[in-house]
């Protein structure tokens, strides 16, 4: 059986990017996975879903399900993983298909490998790609992408017809010199197309064929005692020593060793090398005192090294700063990108804090940002992105090949460390098996997923402790790889529902918790660990542990707001007093039917809770002239509910509907026309004119019982059992706002809440960053890179064209945001760089709110996000949502030179070289 003539094509799968994520569904072989597989064993249920298996070129199985829904639409299964719809298209999305006259004649060439046995892999010409010795011929081109890093996906045959043999070839050209072949379930080899070239890219092709200095000489050059720590590098062009670039004033042969002079700056120095019979050679900076090292590690298991202690607890926590610095190898100082990031998890705070790293002409650089506990921190810089290990109070220096990923060498007080975690990946053995564990979620139970994720942390255990018995593996390094382990399986564990795609039926309960002890969450050494932040994040928001009730704070009476005030010293007015006297006294007149009204309120409040939400879902939804059929000046309309809720799929419940009812016949008469009679117009004018006259006082004191709230949960689920663990949920509950929303607290505000706190470390911590954001708010009144900029004095639904008006001949990028939207401002973070790097193209970031951005937290939080900033009224923006779609926040929108908009949306899981292709697509139109 074969698969019906429907399915065969190009498919696009729209979920969760903009970027390509397409499908080929070809006669002879499904593509997965840079692979193709060709087709076995393809049958038909009964259900009419085609189930089959496929084989790549290395005997790889993957099996699939194909539902065809119609002539243009499939939904697709890969293994045991989650049903994905995809859409037919002529071509892959943002590509072009092209004939085998148009391959680029820089392809077309012999092209060697790079793995050091410079084998011919590839022959490219206009009909067929030789691989490996065998002719295949070309049967489809397409172009993937349009710019510079546009990618060519050749499908080729064997020319044999008795072979049914394809493969998928996905050629991206970095110059004529070099070209990156991704096949086989690889994202791509290196290439190169003169025997003489090295294994790495480079840029001055010329000099490296010309340069005289031994090539038995080149390299980066390790430790032989088993350290395999990096000493010195050796290229072609220079050398770096000492954490320096140096260059060759002289080089000399005197017998069986070298003389080689190098200059810095006017300084000089001089090493001696021996080349030994074993490939290593001997160095030294005296002829009769020289030390062999190997370009290739050395296996010494038994080698032991100085300070190699275990970490403590008593020295984890620590408040300094620390040092990354290093070198770019090849950076190449005309590249438009001169920066990088480094992003830094902070678990106190349960924020990720990224630095700018900026990179000098020659490659170098150097960044001191504070820690407050030894981490891996994550790297991001040109053509490279790695995890470093960085400690409070120390410093990290890192060498970096721009041209060849993963090609990195440490030296510094982190230096071992670093050598040894980055010479293993234990996990991206297993990553695949995990990925599709986590997919078929859905399709197994809670027990079953616990037990084979457990399985597989086994086996990732089992082969760090071969590894430890061939090689060297500092005792530092091998508690953090086994921290991270540990950690790393209760996370993953821990995230059944969220991998779900029906949370509400996959969730986790106390049972299956029992697992994680005190000895677990109170470890203070865990913080170390890169999968701690999600391993507490995922703790803290289960169900068990956060509770199945949201935490929800009534806002004050004016008479309870009268007495708030007068705590904190603030006097209200005469007239002000008045009101809340006829409060005081309506109450004390009518106690009894309060008492029956807040009995009620209590006994029901789950359900008047999921009514309220629900009442305020509607509302949102409904147009302004249809919003009083649902409220009047009475309250909710009951009966017009169900006609106004049910097209706007909003149900509710027989429960809540009964419930409303009867709260709106609770009172006897008499009570009712008490209650009608003292919440009269003027009351309720006068009522909330008071409100709103101490809004920033209410909102604090809302807020502070939100937190309290919050945290008197954590204290009760954990009782004494959870002192660390609890202390970090506290800390993260006070500090997010602080440190997110620039929302700084008062000083009586700030002592009730820390003294919730037992760790003397995390108390100090908390009064730091509070005092930290209070200065930054004073320093923040000193930028101009940010405007603040009136609403265009226009219709509500002409407000963007008015906005945008004055930026024509500029590209325009418009974020849609609001200040209590943490992944609007991870976003803005992650734009940092890119923004510093475009300030001077012909480029504007706007920033565009709403009313439900507090104004004194949009004060304070704007100065720190340079842009052209908007706050609009609630009906601009609900236009404006309604012209862009936007269904949720953050939304980006791109504006092209002549003020149409030209991408909506820019997709939020876009990557920042994304965003950087996108804004110079349009900037060089």
């Amino acid at each position: 059986m074969s698969l019906p003539e429907s399915v065969f094509g190009e498919w696009h799968n729209n979920k969760g990017s903009n970027e390509y994520n397409g499908l080929l569904i070809h006669p002879g072989f499904i593509e997965s996975g840079y692979s193709s597989f060709i087709y076995k064993e393809i049958q038909k249920n009964s259900d009419g879903i085609f189930v089959f298996s496929g084989q790549d070129n290395n005997e790889n199985t993957r099996h699939f399900r194909i539902k065809v829904v119609s002539k243009d639409s499939i939904q697709l299964q890969l293994g045991e993983g989650a049903f994905s719809t995809f859409v037919k298209h002529k071509v892959p999305a943002n590509s072009k298909r092209i004939t085998g006259t148009e391959i680029p004649t820089v392809f077309q060439k012999n092209w060697f490998t790079t793995d050091g046995n410079n084998t011919l892999e590839f022959k490219v010409d206009e009909e067929n790609i030789s691989f490996r010795n065998k002719k295949y011929s070309i049967e489809d081109i397409v172009v993937l992408g349009s710019d510079a890093s546009a990618q060519y996906r050749f499908v080729v045959k064997n020319e044999n017809e008795n072979e049914n043999e394809y493969w998928m070839f996905y050629f991206k050209n970095w110059n004529e010199h070099f070209l990156q072949v991704g096949f086989n379930g690889k994202m791509g080899d290196l290439y190169k197309s003169n025997k003489d070239l090295p294994n790495t890219r480079i840029i001055d092709v010329e000099n490296y064929l010309t340069s005289t200095f031994p090539k038995e000489l080149r390299g980066n050059w390790l430790k032989t005692d088993g350290s395999n720590l990096w000493a010195f590098g050796l290229y072609y062009n220079y050398a770096i020593l000492d954490r320096k670039v140096w260059n060759y004033k002289s080089v000399q042969k005197k017998r069986n060793f070298y003389v080689i002079t190098l200059e810095n700056n006017g300084a000089e120095k001089i090493i001696y090398a021996k080349p030994n019979k074993d490939a290593t050679i001997s160095f030294g900076s005296h002829k009769n005192n020289l030390l062999a090292y190997s370009l290739t590690p050395t296996k010494n298991p038994n080698l032991k090294i100085a300070n190699d202690n275990l970490y403590t607890e008593s020295e984890v926590l620590k408040r300094d700063s620390t040092t990354y610095a290093g070198i770019v190898k090849n950076f190449d100082k005309d590249s438009k990108q001169k920066t990088g990031q480094v992003f830094v998890n902070n678990v106190i705070t349960s924020k990720q804090e990224p630095y700018l790293i900026k990179i000098a002409d020659d490659g170098s650089f150097s960044i001191k940002f504070p820690l407050y506990y030894p981490q891996q921190v994550f790297v991001r810089l040109p053509n490279n992105a790695i995890s470093v290990f960085v400690e409070p109070g120390k410093e990290t220096w890192q060498l970096i090949n721009s041209n060849a990923e993963g090609d990195s060498f440490f030296a510094g007080d982190c230096a071992q460390i670093n050598t040894d975690l980055n010479s293993l990946n234990l996990r991206m053995k297993y990553s695949n098996e995990m990925r599709a564990l986590a997919r078929s979620v859905d399709n197994i139970s809670l027990q079953s997923y616990k037990e084979q994720f457990n399985s597989i942390y086994d086996k990732i255990e089992k082969l760090l402790d071969s590894v430890i018995k061939t090689r060297f593996i500092s005792n530092k390094a091998q508690q953090l790889l086994r921290l991270e382990l540990a950690y790393g399986r209760y996370m993953n564990i821990l995230s059944y529902d969220i991998h779900s795609q029906n949370r509400q039926s996959n969730k986790i309960d106390a049972d299956y918790i029992n697992f994680i002890t005190p000895e677990i969450y109170n470890n203070k050494l865990a913080v170390m660990a890169p999968s701690y932040d999600s391993f507490i994040n995922r703790f803290k928001y289960l169900e068990p542990v956060r509770g199945s009730n949201s935490i929800s704070v009534t806002h004050p009476e004016i008479d309870e707001l009268a007495e708030i005030l007068k705590n904190k010293g603030v006097l209200m007015s005469d007239s002000e007093f008045a009101t809340v006297n006829t409060l005081i006294k309506f109450k004390n007149d009518n106690g009894e039917a309060l008492k029956k009204r807040k009995d009620f309120n209590e006994k029901n409040k789950d359900v008047l809770s999921s009514f309220g939400q629900k009442i305020s879902k509607l509302y949102q939804k409904l147009p302004d002239e249809k919003r009083n059929k649902l409220i009047n000046t009475k309250g909710i309309i009951i009966d017009n509910i169900l006609e106004i809720a049910t097209p706007l799929q909003i149900n509710f419940t027989t429960e809540e509907l009964a419930i409303q009812k009867a709260s709106k016949n609770l009172l006897t008469k008499e009570e009712q026309a008490r209650f009608t009679a003292h919440y009269n117009e003027d009351y309720n004018k006068r009522s909330q004119e008071i409100l709103r006259t101490y809004s920033s006082q209410v909102q604090e004191y809302v807020q502070l019982e939100l937190k309290r709230k919050g945290i008197e949960k954590y204290i009760h689920f954990f009782d004494e059992k959870g002192v660390w663990v609890t202390d970090l949920f506290i800390s993260q509950t006070i500090l997010r706002p602080i440190v997110e929303q620039l929302t700084p607290l008062s000083s009586e505000a700030l002592n009730e809440l820390v003294s919730y706190v037992n760790s003397p470390y995390i108390k100090d911590y908390i009064v730091f960053e509070n005092e930290k954001t209070i200065a930054e708010i004073e320093k923040n009144k000193d930028n101009t890179e940010y405007i603040v900029h009136e609403t265009p004095d226009a219709e509500a639904d002409k407000i963007f064209e008015a906005i945008i008006e004055k930026y024509k001949g500029k590209v325009v990028f418009v974020d849609f945001w609001a200040t209590w939207c943490g992944p609007c401002l991870s976003g803005m973070q992650k734009m940092k760089p890119l923004k510093e790097e475009l300030k001077d193209e012909d480029i504007v970031f706007v920033y565009i709110t709403n009313q439900t951005s507090p104004e004194k937290t949009y004060n304070n939080m704007i100065p720190n996000i340079n842009g052209e900033h908007y706050r609009v009224s609630a009906d601009e923006w609900n236009y404006l949502g309604k012209k862009f779609n936007i269904t949720g926040i953050p939304h980006y929108t791109l504006v092209d030179k002549a003020g149409k908009v030209a991408k909506n949306p820019v997709y939020f899981g876009s990557t920042a070289d994304s965003f950087k292709a996108l804004f110079e697509e349009y900037l060089n139109k």
